[in-house]
């Protein structure tokens, strides 16, 4: 392998990974666990991962310590961090690819480019989580890369070096991330066909000569699968052995006949389905600099390929044999790397769930690869070539839109409730609706709370924020109006206690409308309102708002800078000062509002001037806001209760909201 050339190759991978994934990576937040590990760290010090990952991976820690030491709670060095990882990976990729076909770089640079950009995996840019994930990785394929060079290596001592780290990177890829035991079956394949150069035309020495060479790699399998299975006890049912194979104990035959349903229905989404699906998830968020660096790829990818002179061997026997390994390698080693996923009953599904076909995106790439390289007809082998880049970087680029959008939702989010609420009270269980964000946990609401109003440690002998919460669905509803008591969950060593009792609602209807913090004793409502926030509303205790403690401002490090003082910003001001019966200066905050000509998109926000001016009997502004309400009637007729409500309302601002507003 020369090594100019692998460098060469190496340059155009960096180059493609860079536009595929950093365009955008400076606008990227936190999203999905790493709100409850970054609120933990942030309260307990670095060596909370410790506790929090000894229920199910205790090595992971030993990623997230050091991580959180360099990098603290900075989102973009996490995920420049992933990002070097995942490039990393691929050059391993390269390189090992390389060894075995040394006089194929540019089929083997399609193979590691694929693998690096590959659309089925959608969780790069998830970089604090996915921070031993990618370690995991780069391991891996740093140790199949170890095991071909000791195969081809002639000197004894550099051998055994080869060999020895390859199994010390082998075990320390297990024990971040189990499930990629399949790379253990992509090791033995790629000893399979290095065998066969060596053992001509004897199917039965060929097998014996690999499984003798790979036996020493198997202490990597058997020593990792020793210690999980009998010394190591999970919390987590996911990772739970015992728990996850008792199905082949109970039912054998069910059990292999569903895991191999299971292995051929995720094979066709990691092969085919990855480079539909993603992408038809994903139109929404395509842009124009999305098309451009897609173009540009694979603009580029076709001009290194076409201007590289043909491999000297491309017309000998010998590249029919590259063909055949390349075929071999890349489709067993696809299925190799969903059998573990199925086997703990899981599956490929995209987005969420895409991880688990990053193990076989080794195998698919390469199998696709082979594919192209037996075609004949040059024009459809480019054509083919080009758009599996433009897919796959488009796929990538339109992924990194959405989560910025979701980052900027939810930045947008916390900084309105920091606005609008000084401090909450201590415990109080949070119900929160975002836009565009999907509130898949309830520490996707209690991490960011916890880290604006309760960063520090709260209990001297628990994991526990200051905070809980409760996951906006049909459960939490029903056990809000059942007024059920506290419930005590333990997730990760993170004790938590939501109390369905002790509510308050945080809700933004539309993408439109500001957050509404819900006032249960008189409970106002959006247009766009969903109907379960309604119908916890009457729940709500704006009591836990703590209207006189000194206000909490969101780390700009976590939530970005604060962001223009538009109308949301006095709307929240506005609402606060209405909690405390400061009626002059909701006035005031609706006078510097209008005199920068800033209004309302959702109608129901004008309740606190227009309570202000019937407070105030200012009948010339009462009139006018009130004509701008009754354009919506579902607005109205809650204004109409709202303010026949009120105590103290003169008869003629009486008289003049039942004409505007309840007629």
């Amino acid at each position: 392998m020369r090594v100019q050339s692998y460098l060469t190759n190496a340059l155009v991978l960096i180059l493609i990974a860079a536009l595929a994934y950093l365009p955008l990576i400076n606008q990227i937040g936190y999203s999905h666990d790493d709100w409850y590990l970054m609120a933990s760290a942030r309260a307990e010090g670095p060596e909370v991962f410790h506790q929090i990952y000894i229920v199910d991976r205790p090595l992971r820690a030993y990623v997230l310590v050091p991580a959180y030491i360099l990098f603290g709670q900075n989102v973009l060095f996490y995920n420049l961090s992933a990002w070097f990882l995942r490039v990393l990976s691929g050059l391993c990729v390269l390189w090992f690819l390389r060894m075995l076909w040394p006089v194929n770089s540019r089929w083997t640079l399609l193979m590691a480019l694929l693998y690096v950009i590959y659309p089925g995996f959608l969780s790069q840019l998830n970089g604090i989580d996915y921070q031993a994930q990618m370690v995991s990785l780069a391991a891996a394929t740093f140790s199949l890369g170890l095991t071909v060079y000791a195969f081809l290596e002639k000197r004894l001592t550099r051998r055994f070096i080869a060999f020895a780290f390859a199994v010390l990177t082998g075990i320390l890829y297990l024990g971040l991330v189990e499930y990629e035991v399949g790379f253990e079956l992509i090791r033995l394949l790629l000893l399979f066909i290095l065998t066969g150069r060596v053992v001509h035309h004897n199917n039965r020495e060929r097998f014996l000569a690999t499984i003798k060479l790979w036996f020493p790699y198997s202490l990597i399998t058997l020593g990792f699968g020793i210690w999980r299975v009998f010394f190591f006890e999970s919390e987590r049912g996911a990772t739970d052995v015992n728990l996850q194979f008792e199905g082949l104990r109970l039912y054998p035959l069910q059990t292999i006949y569903h895991w191999s349903i299971q292995v051929a229905q995720d094979l066709l989404d990691v092969i085919f389905s990855a480079w539909v699906i993603p992408l038809a998830q994903l139109t929404s968020y395509i842009q124009f600099l999305g098309i451009l660096c897609a173009v540009m790829s694979a603009g580029f990818i076709l001009f290194i390929f076409l201007k590289r002179k043909a491999d000297a061997s491309y017309q000998t026997s010998a590249q029919v044999d590259v063909y055949h390994e390349a075929l071999l390698l890349g489709f067993f080693a696809s299925v190799g790397g969903l059998i573990p996923i199925a086997m703990v009953n899981r599956e490929v599904s995209f987005p969420v769930f895409s991880r688990y076909g990053l193990v076989s995106s080794v195998g698919v790439t390469i199998f696709l690869a082979a594919i192209l390289m037996g075609l004949k007809n040059n024009i459809l082998r480019n054509s083919l070539i080009a758009g599996l880049c433009v897919v796959s970087i488009l796929t990538q680029h339109a992924n990194a839109v959405k989560q910025v959008r979701e980052t900027s939702a939810t930045d947008m989010f916390w900084w309105q409730v920091s606005w609008r609420v000084p401090q909450f009270e201590k415990d109080t269980t949070l119900i929160a609706h975002y836009p565009s964000v999907v509130l898949e946990e309830d520490y996707f609401i209690w991490g960011p709370a916890s880290l604006i109003f309760y960063p520090e440690k709260q209990n001297p002998k628990n994991i526990q924020p200051g905070l809980f919460a409760a996951v906006l669905n049909s459960k939490t509803v029903a056990k809000v109006q059942a007024r059920e008591r506290q419930e005590y969950d333990k997730r990760k060593n993170i004790v938590t206690y939501k109390n369905y009792r002790n509510i308050i609602i945080l809700t933004q209807p539309t993408s439109r409308s500001c957050v509404h913090v819900i006032n249960g004793n008189a409970p106002e409502y959006s247009y766009g309102e969903w109907n379960s926030i309604q119908k916890m509303g009457p729940y709500s205790e704006i009591d836990h708002v703590l209207v006189n403690e000194t206000p909490h401002t969101p780390p700009g490090i976590v939530f970005g800078p604060e962001p223009a003082r538009s109308w949301c910003y006095y709307y929240q001001k506005a609402d606060l000062a209405r909690q405390m019966g400061d009626w002059n200066e909701v006035l005031k905050l609706g006078k510097q509002a209008f005199e920068k000509d800033l209004v309302p998109k959702d109608l129901i926000e004008w309740m606190p001037f227009l309570q202000a001016y019937a407070q105030a009997a200012d009948m010339a502004h009462l009139t006018e806001l009130a004509a701008t309400i009754r354009e919506d009637i579902y607005i109205a007729s809650q204004a109409c209760q709202t303010l026949n409500s009120m105590a103290g309302l003169s008869p003629n601002v009486l008289k003049t909201v039942d004409s505007l507003l309840c007629t």
